[in-house]
């Protein structure tokens, strides 16, 4: 199943873990602090199990959508206030989960699917441009937010920090 979906959307590895292709960029541009960008963009994106979207911030906010598969957990932290919320990306509402969940611009975040895979969509606006994400080390956060140290080192992949321009 995996594999039919990353052929069939046409998906390519994430930095982040997962496969994921941009389906939209808006020919509208706006001015940002961080220069020129896209007005909005939008991406198909797939966690299959064993996998998981890493630590990393976006300049601009994010709005995930649920598609298919199994429900997506969710980690955000504000560092800014140092509150961490948990929140479940999936169909079925009555039992908590939103079919949408927005990410305000500067926040981290990771994500960690509840079964085989998660297929789901990031609008991004302004839009997303690599020089804008950051990915930093596990360990590095654990040092600034101890008391979510284990979480910071399990979602985290090793290795150099990847942060734009």
């Amino acid at each position: 199943m995996i594999d039919e979906l990353v052929r069939t959307l046409g998906l390519a590895p994430h930095p982040e873990g997962g496969f994921f292709r941009e389906t939209w960029r808006s020919a509208v541009t706006v001015e940002t602090p961080r220069g020129t960008r896209s007005v909005g963009t939008a991406i198909y994106y797939l966690l299959p199990r064993g996998t998981f979207a890493a630590w990393h911030r976006v300049s601009s906010a994010e709005l995930w959508h649920f598609y298919d598969g199994h429900a997506l957990t969710m980690y955000l932290l504000d560092e800014t206030q140092g509150r961490l919320e948990t929140v479940t990306l999936g169909r079925d509402v009555t039992r908590g989960e939103r079919p949408q969940v927005l990410v305000p611009a500067g926040v981290l975040q990771a994500a960690l699917p509840q079964g085989e895979y998660t297929l789901c969509g990031c609008t991004v606006a302004p839009g997303f441009d690599f020089s804008d994400w950051e990915m930093p080390r596990g360990e590095e956060l654990a040092a600034r937010h101890p008391e979510h140290a284990e979480l910071f080192r399990q979602l985290s992949h090793p290795g150099v920090p990847k942060s734009g321009g």
